[in-house]
């Protein structure tokens, strides 16, 4: 097995009006994209390399974890200390539209609270 041709991809929170708490941050997740730009499930699978995130908030040291893929689609997770791979998932919605910059993503925390990100990176 060899590892999969990795990109970073830089997400940005997108302002929201019916946001209240207007906490600024940015994610970054390394990942495989198909020709298209979607995420490569099957680069996923057949790599043997953990695919890291980082999350980054004001005021708040940044958060390690990882991109992971389960039945639901894809996910980020993040660690308070030792990966954990049972971390609760953070579900990456429209992804499969593609990673392009300028695209909108929703994060669905564990308990459920949707945010919005724009992409504003892939290298």
């Amino acid at each position: 097995m060899t590892a999969a041709r990795l990109v970073t991809v830089t997400l940005a929170r997108a302002w929201d009006p019916a946001d209240t708490a207007g906490a600024p941050g940015r994610i970054e997740f390394a990942i495989a994209l198909d020709a298209q730009g979607a995420p490569d499930l099957r680069a996923w699978f057949e790599d043997p390399k953990v695919w890291p995130a980082t999350r980054w908030t004001d005021g708040a040291e940044p958060e390690t974890g990882d991109v992971a893929h389960d039945d639901e689609g894809w996910q980020l997770r993040f660690f308070s200390g030792a990966r954990d791979p049972d971390a609760p998932a953070h579900r990456l919605l429209h992804a499969e539209a593609g990673l392009r910059p300028g695209a909108v993503l929703t994060l669905v925390a564990p308990e459920g609270q949707e945010t919005t990100w724009r992409v504003v990176g892939v290298q």
